[in-house]
């Protein structure tokens, strides 16, 4: 639901230390590379199947999709050491003393990635916090799951892949998507697409009918302007597949709150709290502050990511005229 948003130097050195560190410590390197040349062809590389972008990894996914079941099966059987790897190494605690990636005297593994990424709200729902924290003397490990958006199953070669490696909660990854078939071309994806550019949240009734305080409403979504017929598919299937209506449907009370708040104040009463405030501290630098703390969640598109909700509490905020749209 939320893009995943990195910095350039941050990208830069992930794709740096995943390469490297991965391809140094397969066993099987020169045997894989001299596989890949032969199966899927001179123009590919070890680096597109760690690294490669949008573009290559499409590349790859079709043509592997255009091969029969005898030449798919012997691509598998060789890339369940792909699997292995992953299961083994990445996925292992820096507790662990050997089965580690390691580069420039680092370990590499997934806490290591998922701490340089600093996301800490899964990006498929937007409601579950993903902290990761690696405190060997108290023994303490948590990260976000690491969700194959290709299937490692149907799409061993891409186990290692790192833009196939989605940070997500347990809920999403585990419980919900499961091994759902999902592709590029079907569903949204976290690094290579934005659903905020192409869905909002609404309900299915007119939200200043609800003054009463009824709950008798359903959170739904709808299309923004100037969407493709594609973006629209895709986002569709990704609120289907992880049930994102259903689960967003437990949050009325916040849609409710909303409605309070937009009643209470308006924009002369956030300009008149940041007066106020002026006279002995400059607490507020202009109203988006005010609002951020009024709502306690990030009113900005950039800031969408920092908090669970935030896309649910912005989206019906513009509606509101809490903020601008």
């Amino acid at each position: 639901m939320i893009k995943i948003n990195i910095s350039t130097s941050t990208k830069n050195k992930i794709e740096k230390y995943h390469f490297n560190a991965i391809s140094n410590g397969l066993g099987k390197k020169k045997s894989i590379e001299k596989f890949i040349n032969s199966e899927f062809g001179l123009t590919f590389k070890l680096e597109d199947f760690l690294i490669g972008n949008k573009d290559k990894t499409l590349e790859i996914v079709k043509s592997y999709e255009t091969f029969d079941s005898t030449k798919k099966n012997k691509i598998k059987k060789m890339f369940d050491y792909f699997i292995n790897q992953y299961e083994q190494k990445l996925s292992s605690t820096d507790k662990k003393s050997k089965d580690y990636y390691e580069y420039k005297g680092e370990k590499y593994n997934a806490y290591f990635l998922c701490k340089e990424l600093n996301i800490n709200v899964c990006p498929y729902c937007n409601k579950n916090y993903i902290v990761t924290i690696s405190d060997i003397k108290n023994d303490i490990f948590t990260r976000p799951t690491l969700d194959h958006f290709f299937a490692k199953a149907e799409y061993p070669f891409l186990a290692l892949s790192l833009y196939n490696l989605i940070p997500s909660c347990h809920i999403c990854n585990s419980h919900i998507k499961k091994s759902k078939p999902f592709h590029i071309d079907t569903h949204i994806h976290p690094y290579f697409d934005d659903f905020n550019k192409i869905k909002k949240f609404t309900i299915d009734k007119n939200l200043l009918s609800l003054l009463n305080k009824s709950d008798k409403f359903n959170i739904v979504f709808e299309n923004k302007e100037g969407i493709t017929a594609s973006e629209e598919s895709k986002a569709d299937n990704h609120i289907k597949d992880f049930a994102l209506e259903t689960l967003y449907n437990n949050h009325r009370d916040k849609v409710l709150e909303l409605i309070d708040i937009s009643r209470a104040y308006n924009e002369a009463s956030f300009e008149n709290l940041i007066n106020e405030f002026a006279k002995s501290t400059q607490i507020f630098k202009d109203t988006n502050d005010v609002k951020r703390l009024m709502l306690c969640h990030h009113v900005e598109d950039e800031n969408i990511d920092k908090r669970p909700l935030n896309k649910l509490i912005k989206d019906i905020s513009e509606e509101l005229g809490i903020l601008e749209k």
